[in-house]
């Protein structure tokens, strides 16, 4: 059975006449006739009779009329899969981000990745910037999707070194707990604040690009916190603050899913933070791994 004469059969039935149908398809009508009869005569059956006004189907024409849609979405599927196969768009991608790269980029871009690339197998991981680049060092990850500073390129890991491209830059904002009341006052200097208790990102070898930009940026204002709680990860430092422990800088798209905290207006302005896409140096990426990186160009 032609496949193409299915399309064509499939265009009849829904036009309800062989004369739209041509119109449709940009075919002659006779042409299309005649694919119809060879259709018929290969599959033994009557599948339309003839009307006034256009054609009715028969009992095997509404048969083939459901079947035939089932058929060429199939023969879609099939097409697009081995066109996968063929780039090299199967198997599996494994990628790590930090938590502030998971809400600016990653999330909004697995959902349409998938849908392009059903067979890809996709594993994501997220956790702090030193652990997601060990496990890249150690070939347990593709990419990983972290802060980075370009002037400063990242430090080897096991003799293993690193790419990096910038690939989206963070706004950042100083929050406070919501019952300081410091969200209304208006901007205030960063001097002011130089007593309070800061919760902070830990200096963290090699990745420390979020707590150097703050380091910076509080040297510059000649700020140095009297007391500092050093956390993990900006979850645990947004989560502190929510619960009245002191100040802290997270992404500004994070603020508002922590209820207990409020941004905190600044005479100065804290510097966006580089967002990285980071890969090992020596490893040729696979399509599957370039096709995602391709979402975050």
């Amino acid at each position: 059975m032609d496949i193409r004469h299915v399309r064509y059969f499939l265009a009849v039935a829904d036009a309800g006449s062989i004369t739209e149908a041509a119109r449709l398809l940009h075919l002659s009508q006779p042409p299309l006739s005649t694919a119809m009869a060879k259709l018929e005569a290969e599959l033994g059956v009557t599948l339309f009779v003839r009307r006034p006004r256009g054609i009715e189907l028969t009992t095997a024409g509404h048969y083939l009329r459901a079947a035939g849609r089932r058929l060429i979405a199939e023969e879609q599927r099939v097409s697009a899969t081995l066109r996968s196969i063929g780039l090299g768009l199967e198997g599996d991608l494994r990628v790590g981000a930090e938590p502030m790269g998971w809400w600016r980029v990653v999330s909004t871009q697995v959902a349409a990745f998938l849908a392009e690339h059903p067979k890809v197998q996709l594993e994501l991981m997220d956790g702090r910037p030193t652990d997601l680049i060990q496990n890249l060092a150690n070939g347990h990850l593709d990419m990983a999707i972290i802060p980075v500073l370009p002037e400063e390129p990242l430090a080897p890991v096991n003799d293993v070194s690193f790419t990096s491209e910038v690939i989206a830059h963070l706004p950042l904002s100083l929050i406070a707990p919501a019952s300081w009341g410091l969200g209304g006052n208006g901007p205030a200097p960063l001097a002011e604040l130089r007593d309070m208790t800061w919760v902070l990102p830990a200096r963290m070898p090699g990745a420390r690009s979020l707590s150097r930009l703050i380091d910076d940026n509080l040297t510059a204002a000649g700020v140095s916190p009297g007391r500092t709680i050093s956390v993990p990860t900006v979850q645990t430092a947004a989560s502190l603050v929510s619960a009245g422990v002191g100040l802290s800088v997270i992404s500004t798209e994070m603020v508002d899913h922590y209820p207990g905290v409020t941004p905190v207006a600044l005479v100065e302005e804290w510097p966006d933070l580089p967002l990285g896409l980071v890969r090992r140096r020596d490893t040729v990426a696979t399509p599957i791994a370039e096709r995602f990186a391709d979402l975050f160009r």
